[in-house]
């Protein structure tokens, strides 16, 4: 029985999320490439998040109850405003993505049942408070947001700060011990962050680490070389490879460690084959695991493929959420020329079209990631193939006339909240920008092509000099960010025991403070040389005034 303690739902409602969470214990995983949240009420999409959460050892690792859980997920939805794309069903559609890829694509693999509800937990509440506005648009009209998180990740900074309050009041990893818990919060903050688009290079960039470092020698694989996503359209393949993981020694080896993919039906461990009947995931006897940091690198990188892969949904799927970030492109479009702004890319809908808007995003930013992603993770390679089907149906319909975007789906309405209008916009950074969902992206005039390194399968992350080079460009919400590093302030205890513990201060989103801060570091220690030679020169100054009245009343006498 299910039993709300911050929320009340009606019997029947209760009764169908707790039918649909059995379903899901029973007969196994129900959800697919095909799977659309769109079709669904909220109670079933209640009872779907429970079953994936459930089916993920989330429960388990976190020591909360279906109840619990559910009532957490009830106040993140009333977080979530009307706005045409940002909604609460687009914070679910994340998650069954991210559930296919860590359950059928087994991205899973990598991962311990703390980051993946660590994972979880940050990609339901990634757009919580999101009113439909980027940052871009919060910048320029220096919002209160804008002015509160200081021009910096404005709406990831308000979602972590709404989801701070909601763990806090749910106590949803109060059972964790303090040092465990305050590090699966710091995951779930940087997770969070991470889904601004100020990143995605970077991200793309660590997908090249994570590649060397999993995978064999490109001359040892040649014979895989032939790929299915090569295309009229697109003139160079991607190379699918096989992950080693017997030959790593950085993995924890451990034999009598079992698989965290299990059947929670029958509460056994998997060791066999998928099967139909139970739903069980076919892995070895022992579970190998990343460091720390390559772990939650991995966890970022499919946060930011889940938030990003409407354009390699299904068609019927992907069209159906294209129509509706068209939407609120458009609203936010009519909104900054009210204002007397500059029009965002791609947010004129007297200039831009659905097609043109939809194959810029796939062309310049979806598939290059995706092919990143799938080098490291080959069964990844099925987005790749839906996305050449996709962009024939755009350019399809590029040459038809346009024709407006659907109404809202009923459920997701909820009242707006107010913006305040500057005097005058803020500069944005050159180069050519895409507007795309979680945000605008800067595309370099000269991008750098994606190439296969050889590499020795390196044990430790690379060298600065043998590193991809990582494409340089600014997010025009962001500008700043790579300066000034990632984290948001920290609560005083939390501060407190990561300078306590060398490990927690080296997890830095972005790299060692020292490696992202040299100069300031140089001038820091410069400083502090100077300071310290001035202190003797005075402590030498107050001897010398105290020796001469002694020898002047020698003198005297």
């Amino acid at each position: 029985m299910l039993i709300l303690k911050f929320n009340t739902l009606s019997a029947d409602d209760l009764f169908t999320i707790e039918r649909r969470l059995l379903r899901w214990v029973v007969k196994g995983p129900a959800i697919d490439m095909d799977f659309n949240v769109l079709d669904y009420g909220r109670t079933d999409v209640y009872g779907h998040l429970l079953g994936i959460f459930a089916r993920l050892h989330v429960l388990d690792a976190i020591h909360v109850t279906p109840s619990q859980l559910l009532d957490f997920f009830v106040d993140v939805d009333t977080t979530y405003l009307s706005a045409p794309y940002h909604s609460f069903y687009h914070a679910v559609d994340i998650v069954t993505v991210l559930y296919f890829m860590l359950h059928d694509l087994n991205a899973a693999q990598y991962l311990s049942d703390l980051d993946i509800a660590a994972l979880l937990i940050a990609a339901l509440c990634h757009d919580a408070g999101h009113p439909g506005y980027n940052n871009l648009y919060q910048v320029n009209l220096k919002t209160e947001l804008a002015r509160r998180f200081q021009n910096t990740s404005v709406l990831e900074s308000y979602s972590v700060k709404i989801t701070h309050g909601l763990l806090h009041k749910h106590r949803l990893l109060k059972n964790l011990p303090l040092e465990t818990e305050t590090d699966v919060l710091g995951q779930i903050d940087n997770l969070i962050l991470s889904t601004d688009m100020v990143y995605h290079y970077e991200l793309q960039d660590q997908l090249g680490s994570l590649e060397d470092l999993l995978l064999p020698e490109e001359s040892d694989l040649s014979s895989s070389s032939s790929s299915s996503c090569s295309s009229e359209y697109w003139d160079d393949d991607i190379i699918y490879h096989q992950p080693i993981m017997s030959d790593l020694t950085s993995f924890t080896q451990e034999p009598n460690r079992t698989s965290f993919i299990t059947d929670t039906a029958t509460a056994t461990t998997t060791t066999s084959s998928t099967t139909a009947t139970t739903g069980t995931t076919s892995t070895a006897t022992t579970t190998d695991y990343l460091c720390q940091n390559d772990r939650r690198a991995w966890c970022r990188i499919l946060l930011h493929a889940a938030d990003i892969s409407n354009t390699v949904r299904p068609w019927p799927i992907s069209k159906q959420w294209s129509d509706l970030i068209v939407q609120e492109f458009f609203r936010q479009g009519d909104a900054e020329k009210a204002a007397g702004l500059s029009v965002s890319p791609g947010m004129d809908r007297e200039q831009s079209t659905q097609p043109d808007i939809s194959l810029k995003f796939g062309d310049f930013v979806v598939k290059p990631y995706f092919e990143a992603l799938a080098a490291v993770l080959p069964s990844a390679h099925i987005f790749l193939d839906t996305l050449i089907e996709n962009r024939i149906q755009w350019e399809r319909l590029k040459h038809l006339p346009s024709a407006a975007s659907p109404p809202l789906l009923d459920g997701h309405e909820r009242q707006y909240p107010a913006s305040l209008l500057p005097p005058q916009p803020v500069a944005n950074p050159p180069g050519r920008r895409v507007s795309v969902a979680a945000g605008v992206i800067v595309i370099p005039d000269h991008p750098k092509p994606r190439k296969r390194q050889r590499s020795t399968l390196m044990l430790s992350p690379r060298p600065q000099q043998q590193r991809r080079p990582l494409v340089g460009f600014r997010s025009a919400s962001h500008s700043g960010a790579l300066e000034d590093g990632m984290y948001r302030r920290r609560s005083e205890q939390i501060l407190a025991m990561r300078c306590a513990s060398p490990v927690l201060m080296k997890s830095v989103w972005l790299g060692d403070y020292e490696k992202a801060h040299p100069l300031q570091q140089q001038q820091q220690q410069q400083s502090s040389q100077q300071q310290q030679h001035h202190h003797q020169q005075q402590q030498q100054q107050q001897q010398k005034e105290q020796r001469l009245p002694r020898r002047g009343s020698a003198r005297v006498a």
